[in-house]
């Protein structure tokens, strides 16, 4: 008599699921992949700029009570320790985008870097080389081109100046490239039907809430914010990820507080945004930017694909 038990041959293990591949898409499409609803992007953006306002409040207040504790009395004019606080306001955009970004769209935070999901340091290095020396004599020159007001900075405040002019501003510069060339051009490019008609409502939008968060009165001075806006649009985009622009943004703003220093003109003239506080002028670093934006659409081959 058989006694052996009939056994089931082993099931083999079921095979493990293909890996979809990531579907190709430009810097500004990464979004669309999602097909996010349009009022999330609304949402988002208003909470953008309701997060730059309450971050600005914040470490504006912290730091003016420094400066007065320190002071034994308000200070009526920007200082060291206010500045520091503005710079910081701003720097924390960078993070706050990448978090609505994964909040609203479910997407990765680093994502908001580049095409690659990661920050390029060879893009970056390579854009410092090209930029620096460029904008370095841009903004030696335009100074000299009408007269400035002028202070004596005592040696303290003038070292201090500097020192925040190369370390916090870069990441003042940094927050706000990553909340408008990042998460608001994004957010806008979605709202377009194909890449191209996206590419263009990004570059319009974002360029128009970069120009708004300045508070700006003075048409130039508009005129100036909104190019800034649309130039680093087109590199953002040419370049598939933000480094190229947050150089640009970063020699341009710490250039100029530190060329500010070293000739005694007044920081605080530069804050400015009134009515008449600007000129024709302007259309000196607008022309620049856009010169600099067409090099880039040029030279540059059209935005590497995502891996």
């Amino acid at each position: 008599m058989n006694t052996t038990a009939n056994v089931a041959p082993p099931v083999p293990p079921a095979p493990a699921p293909a890996r979809t591949a990531p579907v190709p898409h430009e810097y500004h499409q990464r979004l669309v992949l999602e097909r996010p609803k349009a009022w999330r992007g609304i949402v988002a953006l208003v909470l953008l700029m309701i997060g730059m306002l309450v971050f600005s409040l914040f470490f504006g207040l912290i730091a003016m009570a420094i400066d007065t504790a320190i002071r034994g009395e308000m200070a009526d004019t920007i200082t060291p320790i206010t500045l520091a606080g503005a710079m910081l306001g701003l720097a924390a955009l960078t993070p706050y985008s990448m978090l609505l970004q994964k909040w609203f769209f479910k997407v990765p935070m680093v994502s908001l870097h580049s095409i690659v999901n990661r920050f390029r340091w060879d893009v970056f290095g390579r854009t410092i080389v090209i930029v620096l020396p460029l904008w370095a004599l841009l903004q030696v020159v335009y100074p000299l081109m009408g007269p400035q007001p002028t202070i004596e900075y005592g040696v303290g405040d003038a070292l201090a100046y500097i020192v925040i002019a190369l370390t916090l501003v870069p990441l003042q510069s940094m927050g706000e490239e990553y909340a408008f060339r990042g998460l608001a051009f994004r957010i806008a490019a979605s709202w377009g039907r194909g890449p191209r008609v996206g590419l263009v409502l990004g570059i319009v939008v974002s360029s128009l809430l970069f120009m708004v968060a300045h508070f700006a009165l003075d048409p130039w001075l508009n005129l100036y914010y909104f190019t800034f806006g649309v130039a680093l649009c087109i590199i953002t985009w040419r370049t598939g990820g933000v480094e190229a622009a947050v150089v640009l943004h970063a020699v341009n703003n710490a250039l100029s507080f530190t060329i500010a220093v070293a000739l005694q003109q007044d920081i605080n003239a530069g804050f400015d945004r009134s009515a008449g506080a600007a000129s024709a002028v302007m259309l000196i670093p607008c022309a620049v930017l856009l010169v600099l934006a067409l090099i880039v659409w040029w030279r540059t081959p059209r935005a590497a694909l995502a891996e």
